[in-house]
This record gives C-alpha cells, structure tokens and sequence, in this order.
C-alpha cells in the first residue's frame, strides 16, 4: 500500500465518522462509561493501596539490645541490621525516648502512676525496624533475632499476615474489576460498530467486488476505532478527576476524622492516560475488526445475496 493510498484511507475514517456521527457518538459514550467505571476503581485502589502502606509503616519491629551494650556496639548492631535483606529503615530510639512514647499512650492517671514509681527506666534500648515486604515477615524477624546483642523483639505477626491478606485480595479484586470492564467495553463497542458496518454493508460489498483486499476495507474501521478510544479516554479522564474531587470534597470531614488523606488525582493523572487511550484504541479497534470478520469472510458477491 503506497502512501497515497494510506492518506486516502485515513482521511475516509475521519469522513466515516463525521457520516456516521451519532453511531461514532454512541461508541464514545459506551466506551466513556466503562472506561470512567475503570478509573474510578483504580483510584479507589489508589488510595487504599496507600492507606495499606501507612499502615505497614506504622507496624514496626521492635528490637531491644542487652542491657549495658556500648556506644561501639549499638553503632555495629544498627549496621547489621540495615544490611539485612528486605528491611527499608532501622531507627534508635533510646531507652528515654521509649519511656516517653509508653507514658504518652497512656491515661494521665496511670502516666503519673509510673513515672512517680521508680526513678530507673524499665526500658531497654531499641532500634525501631520498619520492614519492606510484609510477605516476608517471619523470615526478616528471625534475621533480627540472630543479630548480636538483639535480646528481644517486639512485632506483630497478627497484623503482618492481616495486611498481606488484605494487599493480595485488593490486586485480586481489582485486577478483576478491570478485565471484567475491559471486556464489557470491547463487547459493546464491538456490538456498536457492527451496527455500523451494518449499515454501510453495500459499500462493504462493492469494495470487495472490484478486488479491494482485507486491510484496505479494514483501515477507515481502524482508524475510526482510534478516535473514538482517544476521544472517550481523555474525555474519561477529566469526568474521573471530576468524581474524584466531588467525592474529597463531599466527604472531607469524614476522612479528616478517620486521619485518611486522598492521593493527589494528577500524581497519576498521566499513567491513566496512557492506561485509558490504551484501552480505548485497544477496544475501539478491537470492535471494529470483530465487526468486520463477518463480512471480510465473505467475497463481495456473497455478501451482495444478504440484500
């Protein structure tokens, strides 16, 4: 196919659609709708992703040296421990900052209680390890423990393997959510389409009947499908970004009580771009091509019969 050809062939699909204008509308609508219900979801998932993510931060180890362990020792301790695999932080916290924080968890009443108890700190030194991959939990706590002068260690399994549990079935769930939309998408825009190659079947026909091959038929089809996906994406992605700020706004008071804070919408803005012109290019040719199979199966004189 030379170049001219190419031309021609693009400039028809644009023509297509102008023809064809409330066909090619409905298909952008169909696909908005699925594509708005894809990124919605993804946002939702955003945001408890990372919510799930201040939650592991916050479940920390806590690993207590031996009582008396030198300067010199704690230095080689909280090296040991950052070399090990799978730990993203080590912090000290002394025996008197680990005072402080229990006194401060605690009631007036019973903080007052134990700190007028005894003048010697009932604490040990710690380091404060915060842990990459929860997945990992039980294999980077036994690394903590062996380390030297680590006399005990302070962790939370429950909660690891409750966040793990969480994160796994979150991907599941989303990952789910979205093929299902892709193929309701790449349905209905196919069904959308076929109505529309329907109703130029003639010109379908005649092109075939004067020798025009497959791609030739196909091209003003496929480059319709990639308007309609690159129009409905990044009209999809303002109408999301709209949702998204109603919903911060008329929710705002609530997530500010339960210390949640939303993920900035532009932080991702440019990946569900990407993610939605993929898509609906991917749906939009995808539903012409399955639309077209039926008739290109057929010679024209074939297809010529079916009127």
């Amino acid at each position: 196919m030379n170049s001219s050809s190419l031309r021609y062939l693009i400039k028809e699909g644009f023509h297509n659609i102008w023809s064809n204008r409330m066909m090619s509308l409905a298909s952008v609508a169909v696909l908005m709708s699925c594509l708005v219900m894809i990124g919605s979801a993804m946002m939702l998932f955003v945001n408890i992703e990372s919510l799930l993510g201040r939650m592991e931060e916050e479940n920390v180890v806590m690993a207590f040296v031996e009582d008396g362990t030198s300067d010199t020792d704690l230095d080689t301790v909280e090296n040991e421990l950052k070399a090990i695999d799978n730990v993203q932080s080590v912090e000290f916290q002394s025996k008197e900052e680990g005072w402080e924080e229990q006194l401060a968890a605690m009631d007036e009443a019973d903080a007052a209680f134990f700190e007028g108890l005894s003048e010697e700190i009932p604490l040990p030194d710690g380091f404060r390890v915060t842990i990459a991959d929860l997945s990992r939990f039980d294999e980077t706590v036994q690394k903590i423990r062996a380390v030297n002068h680590v006399e005990t260690v302070r962790e939370n399994k429950e909660l690891a393997e409750q966040l793990v549990s969480i994160r796994q079935g979150v991907s599941v769930i989303s990952i789910v959510i979205v093929a299902v939309l892709f193929a309701i998408s790449l349905f209905i825009i196919s069904n959308t389409i076929r109505l529309t190659v329907y109703s130029r079947r003639l010109e379908i026909s005649i092109m075939k009947s004067v020798g025009a091959t497959n791609w030739f038929v196909r091209l003003p089809f496929i480059v319709e499908g990639v308007i309609i996906g690159v129009a409905a994406g990044v009209v999809s992605l303002f109408i999301v970004y709209g949702v998204y700020e109603l919903v911060g706004a008329q929710m705002g008071n609530l997530f500010s009580a339960l210390s949640i804070s939303l993920v900035g919408f532009w932080n991702y803005a440019l990946v569900m771009l990407a993610a939605f012109i993929g898509v609906g290019i991917v749906s939009g040719v995808g539903g012409s091509l399955i639309a077209m199979r039926k008739y290109l199966n057929k010679e024209g004189s074939e297809i010529g019969e079916l009127f």
